[in-house]
């Protein structure tokens, strides 16, 4: 797997911003999708010339020396707090008791919202981008528009909210069948709801991948008697064409079906265990030499348990996801929950394969129905997958359509520079007129590993 960000493919902004940018874990190895998007992101803003200092934690990831140097340089600061097994339980305690979801309660750093509030009070950004809702308390709630103690010249915020968390956990709930892990995701749903209606009047703005996020937003306001969203801009990924390139017919191994995606993540877990119940079995007895490959990082035991059964290889974590792609005859994408974006589609369509997948997993991309098969039931599901194993020339066709979509709708620049636009607007509104155009000091890059 590629250790960098691809390089940005555009020129230097005639307007440059001082941005401060707030994660809650690190950004890499590039194996999520939030990892995945943070590290283009970075790399797209200091490419257009901005100055970025990344506030994260040392969660979740780790870096390689070519990586931590990488970020030292990309970014003016590099901010890396200490999140340990004590800070984590004290903030699941602490917010926990104020009604947030788990998933924001174990990311409260003080030291980290101390000193980003410290360089916002000393004028120090023109933006403050907080990615994911996990991070969004970090961010003085003053910087937000109606706020009475926002003071004149604040730098705009933006909450990367990306997909509906509430959406999110509800659809694991309703297809988890562990009964601890189903009661736990009935509660974080309910704290989400909670905290996701509230959330995002705290900032400028806030960004979502697509209509069926900002619906479920806009649904949990209402119910929780808040106003209804309407700061939300749309901000989706992208995918790097070329390391994600069309499949040769050398590469394809005939008969095999390839999921992927992280084997840890729930949504994944379920679909993939969906998957080879309801549907693999029909295939199966349709095309006895069929082989499903399940590849995807740290896979649960649940999953581990199908290496070798029915024709099932489960590979673990691999250097280079692109290669099992590409050998795949049908790729699938038979998510249930999840909401936001399927990174895993973009890429199965850049590489130029046939793909069977649920409306679910086409949600945040909103793809044609003729660059993939669509279906949302078993039977179909697996009629699908039969029907492209046994045409070349469909398989072809629509490999090719997905391909082309993809080049002309996908890649990172062009929804980093709409994004980019969103920034420049809201600072706009702001301050009633336009940001100086003479660009950010070049102060240098430095990096910091700061204590807990």
């Amino acid at each position: 797997m590629s250790q960098l960000p691809k390089d940005m493919d555009c020129s230097p902004s005639d307007r440059r911003l001082r941005i401060a940018f707030v994660y809650s874990r690190l950004p890499f190895p590039m194996m999520r999708g939030d990892q995945l998007t943070v590290a283009h992101l970075i790399a797209f803003l200091a490419a257009r010339g901005h100055s970025i200092d990344l506030y994260t934690l040392d969660m979740q990831g780790e870096l390689s020396r070519v990586q931590r140097d990488w970020l030292a340089g990309t970014c003016r600061t590099l901010r890396i707090y200490r999140q340990g097994l004590g800070r984590i339980l004290a903030g699941l305690t602490s917010g926990l008791c104020k009604g947030e979801p788990a998933q924001v309660a174990m990311f409260r750093n003080g030291a980290l919202q101390r000193d980003l509030a410290a360089a916002i009070d000393a004028d120090e950004y023109d933006l403050v981008y907080s990615y994911y809702i996990r991070s969004a308390h970090a961010v003085p709630s003053r910087l937000a528009h109606d706020s009475e103690n926002r003071r004149p010249g604040s730098p705009v915020s933006f909450l990367a909210m990306q997909l509906s968390q509430s959406l999110n956990s509800r659809r694991i709930f309703e297809n988890e069948r562990n009964p601890l892990r189903r009661l736990f995701y009935r509660l974080e749903t309910t704290l989400c709801e909670r905290f996701e209606a509230r959330v995002w009047q705290r900032f400028s703005r806030s960004v979502l991948i697509g209509p069926a996020d900002v619906a479920k937003v806009r649904d949990v306001c209402k119910a929780q008697g808040q106003p209804e969203i309407n700061n939300w801009v749309y901000g989706a990924h992208g995918t790097d064409l070329s390391r994600y390139q069309a499949a040769t017919p050398e590469e394809t191994v005939p008969g095999r079906v390839v999921f992927s995606g992280s084997m840890l993540y729930q949504p994944n877990v379920q679909a993939a265990l969906w998957f080879v119940e309801q549907c693999w079995p029909r295939v199966r007895a349709t095309v006895p030499e069929a082989e499903l490959v399940i590849q995807g990082r740290d896979p649960v035991a649940e999953i581990r348990e199908l290496d070798g059964k029915d024709g099932i290889c489960v590979t673990g974590t691999v250097e280079d996801v692109g290669v099992y792609i590409r050998s795949a005859s049908v790729c699938i994408n038979p998510m249930l929950a999840a909401g936001g974006m399927q990174n895993k589609l973009i890429e199965y369509m850049a590489c130029g394969k046939a793909i069977v997948a649920t409306s679910v997993a086409n949600e945040g991309i909103m793809a044609p129905t003729d660059t993939f098969c669509l279906a949302d039931d078993a039977a179909s599901f697996a009629d699908g997958i039969v029907g492209l194993l046994s045409s070349a020339e469909l398989r072809d066709s629509l490999g090719k359509t997905a391909r082309r979509y993809v080049e002309d709708n996908w890649t990172w620049e062009s929804h980093f520079l709409k994004l980019e636009e969103a920034f420049f607007e809201t600072i706009d509104a702001a301050s009633g007129g336009r940001l100086p155009d003479t660009g950010v000091p070049d102060t240098g890059s430095r990096s910091e590993a700061v204590p807990a």
